[in-house]
């Protein structure tokens, strides 16, 4: 019997723990799965492959800093969690931006590993999050001749990422929700598409209004199937986007448009498929539509959250010269 529980106390068990945290001789690998088993039923596929990215790079650095058996979850103490984090600011490839994501994850994954009693306290707690750097965006509005050559080259070469275009364009829908929406989502009909709150990066539920303009090339999709996805993950060549049972990881949709589109139209890195959201709202008020409509439109919260995406053009510069701002 001492024995066993000098066995146990190596490992790292503490009789006074276990009131707290009677889970905390499991391991810290099979904690972190039991956390990935709850998950699978309840976040979305791509909420779920991040949860799994994160994990694997942690448990992979846990094993190689004495976790290399299976170590009990107790054993993750504040001092390995500094550790962990020492070693994430050391890798020269790591933003402040990333770095502030693994910590949000790691704590919410350890709070919820307190909340069933794996652990008696959170270790990633009080690490601080690091400052945003205050440096412009890397991206910028597109210019009119810019935007018919990708309109062009896209009809040309690729009619559905030409509809992934002009929903991020027009109606102003991000490339993570664009890569979520289903056939059902659009109604020809009713000229809107649904950008359902699952689905939507502020969990609020928006119908977007699709433009006369941007109707025909909309019209042109194979909407047959209401449940698949309107991008579809179609294995095979890396170009087809059509509907499928699968959703496309807005990861093609990048990788679509710097192996394929950046080449081939020679468009800058500051010119990006996000930019065609920020160049969409600046030439919908230009073009004279009232600003709260374009709030709307883009499903902000209030009009200086869309004023932050609005650039310059040179045709708001002539209208400030002639404006008449001095009593007369």
């Amino acid at each position: 019997m001492m024995a066993a529980i000098s066995e146990r106390l190596a490992l790292g068990w503490n009789p006074l723990r276990d009131a707290s945290a009677p889970k905390s001789s499991v391991s810290a690998f099979d904690s972190y799965d039991a956390f990935l088993k709850v998950k699978a039923k309840e976040a979305e596929a791509q909420s779920l492959a991040s949860y799994k990215s994160y994990i694997k790079i942690f448990t992979g650095w846990l094993k190689e800093n004495g976790f290399d058996q299976a170590r009990p979850i107790c054993c993750v103490t504040r001092e390995t969690a500094l550790a962990f984090m020492d070693h994430l600011d050391e890798n020269a490839g790591i933003s402040a931006r990333t770095w502030n994501n693994y910590l949000s994850f790691l704590q919410t994954l350890h709070a919820w590993l307190q909340e069933k009693g794996f652990i008696p306290s959170n270790p990633f707690d009080g690490i601080k999050r690091k400052p945003k750097r205050l440096t412009a965006k890397k991206r910028r509005t597109f210019t009119d001749e810019e935007l018919a050559c990708l309109f062009a080259w896209l009809e040309a070469h690729n009619r559905e990422f030409l509809a992934v275009c002009l929903l991020c364009y027009a109606c102003f829908i991000r490339p993570k929700e664009i890569a979520l929406l289903r056939c059902s989502d659009i109604d020809l009909e009713a000229q809107t598409v649904h950008v359902r709150s699952e689905i939507a990066k502020n969990d609020n539920d928006s119908f977007r209004t699709i433009p006369d303009a941007v109707l025909p090339y909309l019209q042109r999709l194979d909407l047959s199937h209401p449940d698949w996805a309107l991008f579809g993950k179609n294995y095979g060549d890396g170009e087809d986007f059509r509907p499928g049972p699968t959703p496309a990881d807005q990861r093609k949709f990048a990788g679509y448009w710097s192996a394929w589109i950046r080449p081939a139209l020679g468009f800058p890195t500051e010119l990006q498929l996000y930019s065609l959201k920020d160049t969409g709202i600046t030439n919908m008020a230009t073009a004279g539509v009232a600003i709260n409509l374009v709030q709307q439109q883009a499903d902000h919260s209030n009009v200086a959250i869309t004023s932050i995406y609005l650039g310059r053009k040179p045709e708001a510069d002539a209208k400030i010269k002639k404006a008449a701002i001095l009593p007369k």
